[in-house]
């Protein structure tokens, strides 16, 4: 299932950082777990959603990859047995 964090803050894709603050701010008011009426998976929804927005670097993958964002780019790091990619080549000479 993907996360829409433009729909869940109620803002449109090109919004400013500004406007995404604002929208953050309102939603986390109306829905802090402390507050009567409050709705805490709404609010930890609403604030993924900021941490995502708000940030350059991450707002700018989440546009590229959606909400898989954080797994792209993973790549094939090394072992941390030695080898390649993850594979022993002790063996092979």
């Amino acid at each position: 299932m993907s996360k829409d964090y433009y729909e869940a803050l109620g803002v449109n894709k090109g919004a400013s950082k500004e406007e995404i603050k604002k929208a953050f701010y309102q939603l986390a008011h109306k829905y802090h777990p402390d507050k009567k009426g409050g709705n805490e998976a709404k609010f930890k929804q609403v604030n993924e959603a900021y941490q995502v927005l708000s940030d350059d670097a991450k707002r700018s993958k989440y546009d590229q990859f959606g909400s898989q964002f954080e797994n792209m780019g993973a790549g094939y790091g090394g072992s941390q047995q030695g080898g390649f990619g993850g594979f022993d080549t002790s063996g092979f000479s």
